[in-house]
Formats: structure tokens, C-alpha cells, sequence
């Protein structure tokens, strides 16, 4: 036999064996498929044992298979086995932001009545999957709780860590404090609480109060000791089943180095528009009165005293069931007793949530920030003109469902044109957060 007519025969032997005798991986995944077809079969007939005996044969076969968990989870959670708990939460585990793992662990955990777990899932089914029915069952158990007395009023959340400030000025990141610009580094002990309460709900209104709290302990650069205590009343009233109207007062207390800094009072109404399939867009005015106190260290502090205007327009866009994007453009009028404090601000922000593998999470935000002020500056002789740029990093981890922790980094581009104000800053932070 020729070499050429040996390549064809051998060639054509291997075809046939192939088709007719598949590989072992490939008569795996046929018999996967197969196992996975007659356990979802068994479930919607309500034959449990068949279906929970099919379910472990396909684990047998692709023993991490998500999906596969996923359905004996389910199966063990229909036909009550105490088993089901520990399959569902490693279905979870193994896809954090499938809506359909979210919903199951909703309903056994609220079957064996660990309410506060319950409602955590199920807000973030209806979150991961906006204009489905696993969306609407989801609220169902939501509202069935609801009528039942049993929804959670309350929420703590706790952040303690440690940051490296690059250039420590005065600012918590989660308020307009002024600034105050050391231009020095310094490592800070931080700590955030943030706790709220419910105090009426239905089906149209919702009404809660809350207590914020900042403090940060610098390692040498005490005299820039922030604390921050804020208390607010929000109250929701559902206009329409696609818009809502929200209204917000604030008081807010701030002490530097131990010593008072500044007391403001806010209020903010908001039309909020909830277009669906996770879409929404949200349309807010900002009334912020603010009074300054002079200290040593601050010796003209009260000039800053005045009011600031703002109107912002935000958008919130899932790109994808794992990718939520947000934008937001506002502008404000800050008006003080000294002119040269008084500006216009422009601001552009945009940034990205990401749900990763692993039960990750990755925010990325960008900003820019544009501030013009009328008055002469007495330190230049010249009107000061602001141009802000922000960029911000964080990574968290959730450790279980109540613990988590986050990784961030923060710089920050400060352009003026008055040297005094012309900085840069880095920001990197380690927080350890829990959820009560």
C-alpha cells in the first residue's frame, strides 16, 4: 500500500471512530446535559428524589458546575432537606450576581425565617435582573414581608481602616467640607458608621432617619482630626408607578482638631424616574446654609460663612447584568461673606460598577470640576479659578454576607491659578466593613 493510500485508510479510521465512539470528555458532557435535562424534568414534575438523584449524577460529571448546584439547591430547598442552605449559598458563592441564586437563597432563608438575610437577596435579585419575573417575584416576597411586619427597619453599616494621605487636607470624602491644605503626608486611622431607620412605610410612602459619623485620627498631623456627625429625615412618595418624588433634610456638625469648624443645614427635593430594566435618571435641587467658626488654627474660617445652590441631573445605565454605568452633570452657586470665596462651579462625573467573579466588586470613578470666583483674591491680586480632576479606584471583597473588604486608591488634580491652592493628592485606603 502506498504512504498516501495508509494516510487516507488511517485518516479514515480515526472519522469513524470519532463519530461513532465519542471521546471520554465529549460522552461526559453528553451525559452531563442528559442528567441536567431529567433533573430539571423530575423538578417540574415535582419528583424531588428523581430529580435530586439526576442533579448529583450531572455533579458527578462536572463536579463545579454552577448550574447543577444551582438546581440541587433548589430541589433540596422545594422538598425542605437541611442541606439546602449550604448548596445555595455555594451556588452563590460561585456566581455572585446571578439573580436566579439570589432569589433562591431569598426564599429558603425566608422559609426558615432568617428575615434579614432574606430581604439582603431578594433586593439584590430584583436589582440584578430589573424587568423580569424573577425581578417580580423578588418584590413579591419583598411586599409579602413588608405586610407582614417583618421587613427590617433598620441597617448599620461599619467601616474601619487606615488611609495615606499624600497631602492631608480637610475633606472625609463624603461631604463638601473646605479645604484646608496642610501639604504634608500623613497616615489616619479612619471610621465610618453609618446607621438608619425606618420609620413608616407602604406601598406609596416611605419615611427613615439617619445618623452618619467620620472620624479620622492622624498619626502627626492631629490639628487636621476630622469629626463629622450628620442626622437626616428622607421621606419617598411614589407618584406614579415610574416616578417618585424625594425629599431630603440634613444637619450637619464638624469639629477639626477637637475644636468646632462648621454647622450646615441642607435640604433637597428630587424627582427620581425609574424607567425600567434598571434604567433611572434623577433630577435634584440642593439648598446648603453653612456657618463657619473661626479657631487658632483656622483664624478666618466664619468669611466662608454663606448658602450654596445646586441643580444636578444623574443617570444611572446597566450595560450588562454585571456592569452598571452612572453619569451625572450639576451646577452650583456658593455665596459667602467675603467675595472672593463666592464661585460657580461646573461638574462632569462618570463611573462604572462591576460585579466580578469571586464575589468582587470594582467601582471606578471620574470627575471634573470646574470653580470660578468673582472676588479678587487678597493672596494673588487676582480672581481664582479652580480646575478639579478626580479619579478613584476601590476593589471589595466580600468575606460572607456580612463582612467585607475594600482596597481603594484616590488622586486628586487640583489646578489653580493661585499657587497657595495648586496641589496634588493620593489617597490610598484599606477598610475592613460590616453590615448589621
Amino acid at each position: 500500500m502506498h504512504i498516501r493510500a495508509k494516510i487516507l485508510f488511517i485518516a479514515s479510521l480515526m472519522a469513524f471512530f470519532l463519530c461513532f465512539f465519542p471521546s471520554g470528555s465529549r460522552a461526559s458532557e453528553a451525559s452531563y446535559e442528559k442528567h441536567l435535562a431529567k433533573g430539571v424534568a423530575g423538578l417540574d414534575a415535582n419528583d424531588f428524589g428523581a430529580a435530586v438523584r439526576e442533579f448529583k449524577a450531572a455533579l458527578n460529571e462536572k463536579p463545579d458546575d454552577a448550574v447543577a448546584t444551582l438546581y440541587l439547591g433548589i430541589v433540596l430547598s422545594r422538598s425542605g432537606d437541611k442541606d439546602a442552605g449550604a448548596v445555595l449559598r455555594k451556588a452563590l458563592s460561585m456566581r455572585p450576581s446571578d439573580p436566579r441564586a439570589n432569589l433562591e437563597l431569598g426564599v429558603y432563608d425566608f422559609d426558615v425565617m432568617l428575615y434579614t438575610q432574606a430581604r439582603e437577596y431578594f433586593e439584590s435579585a430584583a436589582r440584578l435582573a430589573p424587568g423580569t419575573e424573577i425581578s417580580a417575584t423578588a418584590e413579591e416576597y419583598l411586599e409579602r414581608m413588608k405586610q407582614r411586619g417583618i421587613a427590617r427597619r433598620w441597617s448599620l453599616d461599619l467601616s474601619l481602616g487606615g488611609q495615606y494621605d499624600s497631602n492631608v487636607i480637610l475633606n472625609p470624602d463624603v461631604g463638601p467640607l473646605p479645604q484646608g491644605i496642610s501639604g504634608k503626608s500623613d497616615w489616619r486611622a479612619v471610621a465610618y458608621l453609618r446607621g438608619r431607620y425606618t420609620i413608616f412605610a407602604s406601598n406609596s410612602v416611605e419615611s427613615s432617619v439617619g445618623y452618619n459619623l467620620y472620624q479620622s485620627l492622624h498619626a502627626k498631623l492631629s490639628d487636621f482630626n476630622v469629626s463629622q456627625h450628620v442626622f437626616d429625615l428622607s421621606t419617598t412618595y411614589r407618584i406614579t408607578p415610574v416616578l417618585r418624588l424625594r425629599g431630603i433634610y440634613s444637619f450637619e456638625y464638624v469639629l477639626v482638631g477637637g475644636n468646632g469648624y462648621d454647622f450646615a443645614h441642607m435640604l433637597a427635593p428630587a424627582l427620581v424616574f425609574d424607567e425600567g430594566k434598571g434604567f433611572s435618571s434623577t433630577i435634584e435641587y440642593r439648598y446648603r446654609k453653612e456657618h463657619f467658626m473661626n479657631a487658632s488654627f483656622f483664624t478666618d474660617n466664619s468669611d466662608r460663612t454663606g448658602s450654596d445652590n445646586l441643580i444636578e441631573i444623574s443617570q444611572v445605565v446597566p450595560l450588562h447584568r454585571t456592569v452598571l454605568a452612572r453619569a451625572a452633570y450639576s451646577y452650583d452657586v456658593d455665596s459667602t461673606e467675603k467675595d472672593f470665596w463666592h464661585y460657580n462651579g461646573n461638574r462632569v462625573a462618570a463611573g462604572l460598577t462591576v460585579t466580578l467573579p469571586w464575589r468582587m466588586l470594582m467601582n471606578a470613578d471620574g470627575e471634573y470640576y470646574n470653580k470660578n470666583y468673582e472676588g479678587i483674591s487678597p493672596l494673588s491680586g487676582s480672581r481664582r479659578k479652580d480646575d478639579i480632576y478626580t479619579a478613584s479606584l476601590s476593589l471589595t471583597k466580600a468575606l460572607d454576607d456580612r463582612y467585607s473588604v475594600t482596597a481603594g486608591q484616590i488622586y486628586v488634580r487640583n489646578k489653580s491659578n493661585i499657587s497657595d491652592f495648586d496641589y496634588k493628592r493620593n489617597i490610598t485606603s484599606l477598610f475592613l466593613n460590616a453590615r448589621f
